[in-house]
């Protein structure tokens, strides 16, 4: 556009407001390059969501063998003595004079108990099935060798047995005093046998001094028989 400038002089102040605005609007399309096209705004990607951070796996180390523990070697405890069980009388047999009896022996004599007032008797119900029984046997055996020469006598009764078994087990034990089995174990019941083993002890005049309900090993039977001997 081509601008005609006049003399100021003969220039209306109208014109000069118009050629001001002519200005702006040169100077307006200039700055907007010319194509009024605002320019292009940048572009942004979209957030994305952060990505976890995860600790790098670890390798499984490989199960390691140990030698088994050795078995231990078994230990040798001493077998602990039977428990007897006692089983009191319905009577009080204590000073009561012996019930008299006659049994065979394995000897095959026949031994008669009033045969043997004048001495101390030990009289001893047991059987072979009964642990107890077995246990203290060896006792009386012992204490049978220390005291026959003083007036005392072990004799054995088996009950509720056999011949071949009672036998058996008296000469394993190496049982010398009499014993005998009560086939019809009617001296046991004259005797109110309850419980075995169950032992009397006898004075010199026929009447039961003591009376146990259980098993009786060494000592126990020194402390019935001195005491037994002295009150004689």
């Amino acid at each position: 556009m081509a601008l005609r400038f006049t003399s100021r002089r003969n220039w209306p102040a109208s014109h000069g407001a118009l050629l001001l605005i002519v200005v702006f609007l040169t100077v307006s399309c200039a700055q907007s390059g010319g194509g009024g096209q605002p320019p292009p705004s940048e572009t942004t990607s979209p957030d994305t969501a952060p990505t976890a951070v995860t600790d790098p796996p670890t390798a499984t180390p490989e199960p390691t063998l140990s030698p088994p523990s050795p078995t231990p070697e078994p230990t040798v405890t001493a077998t602990p003595a039977p428990t007897p069980r006692t089983i009191l009388s319905t009577r009080d047999a204590e000073g009561e004079a012996a019930p008299d009896f006659e049994v065979e022996t394995f000897d095959g004599e026949t031994l008669r108990l009033s045969d043997l007032n004048g001495k101390v008797v030990v009289l001893n119900f047991w059987a072979s099935w009964c642990p107890p029984c077995r246990w203290e046997m060896p006792f009386f055996e012992t204490m049978w060798q220390e005291y026959r020469d003083q007036g005392v006598v072990f004799l054995g009764i088996a009950m509720s047995d056999t011949l071949e078994n009672v036998k058996a087990f008296a000469e394993e034990a190496g049982v010398t005093y009499p014993v005998g089995l009560d086939t019809t174990t009617e001296i046991a019941r004259d005797y109110e046998v309850l419980s075995l083993p169950t032992t009397f002890f006898i004075g010199k005049d026929g009447n039961i001094e003591r009376k146990l309900t259980s098993a009786a090993n060494e000592g126990l039977l020194k402390i019935f028989l001195r005491g037994q001997l002295r009150h004689e």
